[in-house]
């Protein structure tokens, strides 16, 4: 029988109507107030990105036959961002909970999240064990590039890689440097009303001869944070965060090596699940530690027809939390160690082009943790050893047409230290296959089949805790199977200039998938009991469990056009995820769309208005992470003074002040609010 809807719901989505006719006559308004001056640069946009992600070989957005998605620096910075999360709500397909406090956040990917997505920066995985903190921690500033891949992607990258790809890529010497010079400085000061948030930092980079190099920092100081509407404020929220980053590179004819080191942490007293509102009762002192050592080197011969690329790295994300009143203190830290090295080349073959790619992936992600000076038993010590090789070509049938298959071997080992259970072993080889076809000029089409695999991790398989005087509590489950997706992609991208006005230009990118998920791993409640000292009340039982069958569907599309000094895109994104046998609705990130203006008012002065809209999430069988419908509006101004090297940048975030709460993740049950209206203020200057 269909659900009726309540009086809230009907109540609810009249003023969702109301808003989205608001936010649109705002956006008309702002597009009114234009005259004519420069641009921003649509076609580097969707025209001239290079990106990696798709194939792990250099390639344009617009030639890429690929559900891909990018953030530019240039974005970040508009936005003023404090996270490198912040830019991606944007994303149509890209979703991040976990609320307003940094340490929480926690992207997803077509509905995946966790382990299901791959996270790298500079080419290393950000692997972790936690399932309510954020798993990425790097300033905004540091960052030149952010990718973002859409679907299965194992065949590439591996184990994960269900929902897709985040590739981040770091600034360097190269990447700052003006044309003609050879060393540079950039120093930033911002200021933020919304978490009394003051954040500053600097750059220097030079290059002599054949090396160069770069030092960057950035500090930020955060206070209480102050929800939308009347939901009052969020607090404890103080943090404090440290952060660093030292790149250097060295060309040595057709190759470079490039080394890089980054540190990051942050301090804060706050509750232990960085997601949950003031009602949760365990505060204490913490302090988040992220370790990143990277070692890159790239090259090839003169020609151009064999490139390679060869990756070492370590990370470490440490999370400790210091004994307070009657709580005791906590030491957990995952340790990536790994490395990769892929090797292109391109050649003819009886009149057909061929771009073939070899490489080999390898990592062990150890885990070691510590909870009242014992062994963790929710998060034992244990390691995953994961090694893979795979194959891909790029095939040029003709000029217009292409097929690109690509072919992986994965062996995974997983072991706890505590010998509770035996080692899993297994191995699996997994397939991908995409046939591009460009009919007429500027007009890419595309179909994709794609398989994902992930094998439990040391947490996901033993996890265990079972007394009273706890939160919750976790049980094992030593038969929990990996889990694997077979996925069908359909998509189109266009790209002209010219179309309706000589200064004008449109870029269109859209797809509709299909995912077919084996043994869906996901976390269940199994049980309940009642809490004892020093906390109270009914605490959840939970447990890793397979989901037999289940199927993904949605689609995304991005449009953006632009005219003289005056740009427009959309961006919408839909999914919806059911469990096959039981036809209940899993975990799905509600329905979202996306608006952008922007117009260079003078050549001086630009300004640009972001708009959110997002459908309610009223039907997932979990009630309690359902979410109502919202809608949030942002304004940004950037004035760039031709005559001083300063850049001025203002902004308010949530206009109207809404009071939202965006959707949960998979284990986490709070209901806390997104931070209210925001005054943001920043201050650059180059040297």
């Amino acid at each position: 029988m269909p659900r009726q809807k309540s009086k809230f719901s009907n109540l609810h989505q009249q003023s969702l109507r109301n808003n989205m006719r608001s936010s649109l006559i705002a956006l008309a308004s702002v597009l009114a107030f234009s005259s004519p001056a420069l641009a921003d640069d649509l076609e580097e946009k969707g025209g001239d990105t290079i990106v990696v992600i798709a194939t792990r070989t250099p390639s344009k957005l617009a030639d890429t036959a690929a559900p891909v998605s990018v953030v530019t620096s240039q974005t970040y910075e508009d936005r003023q961002s404090q996270s490198p999360f912040d830019a991606l709500r944007l994303v149509p397909g890209v979703n991040i909970g976990g609320g307003p406090r940094q340490q929480g956040e926690m992207p997803a990917i077509r509905g995946f999240d966790r382990r299901q997505i791959i996270i790298t920066v500079d080419g290393a995985r950000r692997n972790t064990t936690e399932t309510l903190r954020s798993p990425l921690y790097v300033d905004p500033s540091f960052l030149r590039q952010a990718e973002v891949l859409k679907g299965a992607s194992s065949a590439l990258y591996g184990a994960g890689g269900l929902g897709g790809v985040l590739a981040f890529e770091t600034i360097s010497a190269q990447s700052q440097l003006e044309d003609g010079k050879n060393v540079g400085a950039r120093a930033f000061a911002q200021y933020q009303s919304g978490s009394h948030a003051q954040r500053y930092g600097g750059q220097v980079y030079g290059r002599a001869g054949a090396v160069d190099a770069l030092f960057a920092v950035a500090f930020r100081d955060s206070g209480t944070i102050r929800m939308g509407g009347n939901a009052g404020d969020l607090d404890p929220a103080d943090s404090n965060t440290k952060t660093w980053l030292a790149k250097v590179g060295v060309n040595l004819g057709n190759f470079r090596a490039e080394a890089s080191q980054k540190y990051f942490t942050l301090d804060d007293f706050g509750p232990n699940n960085p997601q949950a509102d003031n009602s949760f009762v365990a505060k204490q002192p913490h302090t988040v530690t992220a370790h990143e050592s990277v070692l890159n080197l790239t090259g090839g011969n003169d020609s151009g027809n064999w490139t390679m690329k060869a990756t070492l790295y370590r990370t470490s994300l440490r999370w400790r939390t210091d004994p307070y009143l009657n709580l005791t203190g906590s030491d957990t830290m995952p340790r990536t160690t790994g490395g990769s090295l892929l090797s292109t080349h391109q050649f003819s073959l009886g009149g057909i082009t061929n771009k073939l790619t070899l490489g080999m992936d390898a990592y062990e992600e150890r885990n070691q943790n510590v909870s009242n000076g014992s062994p963790d038993t929710v998060n034992p010590d244990g390691k995953q050893t994961v090694f893979g090789a795979f194959a891909q070509n790029e095939i040029g049938l003709a000029p217009w047409l292409s097929i690109t298959p690509a072919v992986r071997w994965d062996q995974f080992k997983t072991s706890v230290d505590t010998a509770v259970a035996p080692d899993q072993k297994t191995d699996r080889v997994t397939f991908k296959g995409t046939i591009a076809a460009r009919p007429v000029e500027g007009l890419l089409l595309w179909a994709s089949y794609g398989e994902a695999y992930r094998a439990p991790t040391v947490s996901e398989l033993y996890q265990n805790l079972n007394r009273t005087s706890a939160l919750f509590n976790f049980r094992p489950n030593n038969a929990l199977k990996p889990e694997s997706a077979e996925e069908y992609d359909i998509g189109l991208g266009y790209n002209t200039a010219g179309l309706f006005a000589a200064s004008d230009r449109l870029s269109i990118r859209a797809s509709w998938f299909t995912s077919n998920v084996s043994d869906l791993i996901t976390s269940r409640t199994v049980g309940s009991f009642t809490r004892t000292f020093p906390f109270s009340g009914t605490g959840l039982i939970f447990q890793y469990q397979n989901v037999s069958k289940a199927r993904r569907r949605g689609l995304e599309a991005e449009i953006a056009y632009g005219i003289g000094p005056v740009d427009f895109s959309a961006a919408y994104s839909r999914v919806r995820s059911v469990d096959r046998n039981t036809g209940e609705n899993l975990f799905s990130s509600p329905d979202k769309l996306a608006l952008t203006a922007g117009v260079r008012i003078v050549d001086a002065v630009k300004v640009n208005w972001t708009s959110q809209i997002v459908w309610a999430q009223d039907y997932d069988t979990t009630v309690v992470r359902r979410r109502a419908a919202y809608d949030v509006h942002d304004a940004f101004v950037t004035i760039t003074p031709a005559s001083l090297p300063v850049r001025l940048d203002l902004g308010v975030t949530n206009i109207f002040d809404k009071r939202y709460a965006l959707y949960k993740n998979s284990t986490a049950n709070p209901n806390t609010f997104e931070e209210g209206r925001s005054l943001r203020a920043t201050l650059t200057t180059r040297f």
